[in-house]
């Protein structure tokens, strides 16, 4: 293990741990409240789509956790095991957190899709496959970190996306895609559900096609998928 390169990752995340909780509580409320649950499956106007948010998050927070310990020299598998670990602290908190916000509550199914995230980026990792889960936005302008509104959380898709080898084999850098994501109905309020099929790729996947070196210090960006996709309405 590189000591310095440990220091140094455990610092910027308890620095970058800081800077997301004094974002969240101006953006969704301070935790001062009495501890309570919310019925988060169905009452929320999002159909799910905060769940499938939970499901990415926690596939690539573990994703990107443990290639972060790994560059610190960690082993193979000691940085697989520690970055899941964070990862399932930082959502569990985040959850905790809200659990005494009166304008949120405690998730449990939020809970639930956050560990299935941390497992499928665990799994993935110690037996590497073509399929990823990945996110897009549908209007550059309106995406931001932390969705403050309803409509801001209907600006994401999220993907789950296959990239065949063909003939490059691993420089195939196109991925087939299904996504998730929500709109409003006329009205303004009804939530509709939207089933999106796409093709597209990521920045660490173009790279590769002529430097794999340069793509693996990009891996980072691998969550966001540049797409043309069509979409089918679910009512």
């Amino acid at each position: 293990m590189n000591t310095d390169r440990l220091w140094l990752i455990g610092g910027l995340h308890a620095a970058g741990a800081a800077l997301v909780y004094s974002k969240t509580q101006r953006t969704w409320g301070h935790s001062r409240g009495r501890f309570h649950v919310k019925h988060d499956w169905t009452g929320d106007s999002l159909s799910q789509n905060d769940e499938a948010s939970h499901l990415f998050f926690g596939y690539t927070l573990t994703r990107t956790f443990a290639a972060q310990w790994r560059w610190g020299e960690m082993t193979p598998r000691g940085s697989r095991e520690v970055g899941a670990l964070e990862s399932a602290v930082v959502l569990t908190m985040v959850e905790a957190l809200d659990a005494f916000n009166p304008a949120q509550g405690l998730g449990i199914e939020d809970l639930m899709f956050d560990y299935a995230g941390v497992g499928a980026g665990l799994w993935t990792l110690s037996h590497p496959v073509d399929w990823t889960i990945r996110t897009s936005v549908k209007a550059p302008a309106r995406a931001g970190l932390f969705a403050e509104t309803v409509r801001q959380s209907d600006n994401y898709i999220f993907w789950v996306t296959y990239r065949p080898p063909l003939r490059w084999g691993v420089k195939q850098p196109l991925s087939v895609g299904v996504g998730h994501s929500t709109r409003r109905g006329p009205d303004g309020v009804t939530p509709v559900r939207e089933i999106h099929f796409g093709i597209g790729t990521t920045l660490p996947d173009v790279v590769r096609t002529f430097s794999p070196r340069a793509a693996r210090s990009l891996g980072i960006l691998d969550f966001y998928y540049f797409n043309l996709n069509v979409t089918a309405t679910l009512r």
